[in-house]
């Protein structure tokens, strides 16, 4: 007797729990950037789109880098629109939102190089702490979520160096508390628009600003910032060293470097060849890090004014014709 093709209520109920399951945001969700020798990428990660390889770091990275410059970037209304969708458990705005970022985790990862973890291993653990800060974003507090963003990112990253090096946790008692300043600081952050200070801290918690005070000084997000990790050319550095640092750049002026470094190399084949060559030494396109406009001046034998005048019109000139490519966003 030939058995019925028709699902039982039973089976059909096990069906949706599978599909269910798939709904799930993971980090195979997103493009691989962790090397093994022999790693084969299953269809089931959509997003990937090398299924075996084995290559140096460097260029891994330069992949990676091509393979993520096809997600567009968002305007702050398409911005909103998918965080309000993920917020009510639409999937595909959540890897949206996630997607159009990748670019900015690699910017920040960047920050933490010669530090013991190779790069893709940074972007990876930066991407982990990407997906939860969209996860978790509230797009009706007003703030721009590449700014609540970061935050998770460098903590990702912080305790991927915190494990790598064996820094010692803190005891569970007080590892609670600052669990609880953390997500303070995190509501804070988003209703007020900006960091909240310690008081403000000590207020929403009914706690004492001191109290706060040496839990932070003790520890940032269950990892001791006075450990030393291992550097390239200081062994001595410790996680507070690393944090103090010079101060990163704005995130417009990070995406900027990195939209021009991995999606509108093309674009300078329309400019002038010396205006090209003053973008490329300004933004560090072809060079270890960006020259000032004094150091191209006299590269060029020209005044360090007329190197300025020649950088905002060729800017002016890629923004004409970025508009069209949808990369307004980056040149503003």
């Amino acid at each position: 007797m030939t058995k019925s093709s028709k699902d039982t209520p039973k089976e059909r109920e096990k069906k949706r729990k599978a599909e269910e399951e798939k709904e799930e945001i993971s980090p195979s969700a997103l493009p691989s950037v962790v090397l093994e020798e022999e790693e084969i990428q299953t269809p089931e990660d959509p997003l990937e789109l090398i299924e075996e390889f084995k290559v140096t770091p460097e260029e891994a990275l330069s992949s990676y880098l091509k393979r993520i410059s096809k997600y567009p970037v968002l305007s702050r209304e398409e911005e909103i629109e998918l965080a309000r969708k993920a917020q009510e458990g639409d999937r595909e705005a959540l890897k949206k939102l996630i997607e159009s970022n990748l670019r900015f985790v690699v910017s920040v990862a960047s920050k933490y190089r010669g530090y013991g973890i190779p790069i893709m291993d940074l972007i990876n653990e930066g991407n982990l702490g990407l997906i939860q800060a969209a996860k978790r974003f509230d797009p009706e507090r007003g703030v721009k979520f590449i700014s609540y963003a970061v935050w998770w990112i460098k903590q990702a990253i912080m305790q991927a160096l915190a494990e790598q090096s064996g820094a010692v946790r803190l005891p569970l008692k007080q590892a609670g508390v600052l669990l609880r300043i953390r997500n303070k600081f995190e509501e804070l952050s988003q209703k007020l628009g900006r960091e909240p200070t310690t008081e403000e801290l000590a207020e929403e918690l009914h706690m004492d600003a001191n109290d706060i005070e040496d839990i932070l000084r003790v520890a940032r997000i269950h990892l001791s910032l006075e450990s030393p990790i291992n550097r390239d050319e200081d062994e001595d550095t410790t996680f507070l060293d690393l944090m103090e640092e010079e101060k990163m750049p704005s995130t417009e002026e990070q995406m900027l470097k990195w939209s021009l470094s991995t999606q509108i190399q093309d674009l300078l084949k329309e400019l002038k060849p010396r205006e090209a060559l003053i973008l490329r030494c300004r933004f560090g396109l072809d060079t270890e890090k960006p020259m000032t406009l004094e150091e191209v001046g006299k590269m060029l034998g020209i005044s360090r004014e007329r190197v300025r005048q020649l950088e905002a019109r060729a800017l002016d000139k890629l923004k004409k014709i970025a508009v069209a490519r949808r990369l307004e966003d980056y040149l503003n």
